[in-house]
């Protein structure tokens, strides 16, 4: 079993990876995770929010999802060419609000891994880790 320590050094690694992707990381990233059952994915939640909350962790999650949150935004270098003068952030802004879920899902698994079996934490940690397999394809 993990330590509540460990599952916080687990999350801190998957948040402060967040700003070292590339384009095409938080692209593979999101279409991973599009590529998900659904409904695997929504019972999976399910299960990882009630762990979640009988671990009285709802504080941490809030905390991730500000953190996530933050990190979707547009910042000044998503501004290029004539889009970025009208206005538009351009794909990079895009690609991470498209692949915020699949790391919120990496999160709730590391977070819930007690309350989940090996099959709802594959399809929670799917997508993040095929990113970890994909660049060591590379």
């Amino acid at each position: 079993m993990t330590t509540s320590a460990e599952r916080m050094d687990e999350i801190e690694q998957i948040l402060g990876r967040l700003d070292s992707l590339t384009d095409d990381d938080v692209w593979f990233l999101a279409d991973q995770w599009q590529k998900e059952d659904a409904a695997a994915r929504r019972r999976a939640w399910a299960k990882a929010k009630s762990g979640v909350e009988a671990a009285a962790s709802e504080s941490i999650l809030t905390e991730v999802r500000r953190v996530v949150g933050d990190w979707m935004k547009a910042e000044r270098t998503d501004f290029h060419g004539i889009q970025g003068l009208l206005g538009s952030a351009g794909s990079m802004a895009a690609g991470r609000q498209a692949a915020a879920p699949a790391v919120l899902d990496a999160v709730v698994a590391t977070l819930a891994a007690d309350a989940l079996d090996d099959y709802d934490r594959d399809v929670l940690l799917g997508p993040w880790r095929s990113l970890d397999a994909d660049e060591a394809a590379s």
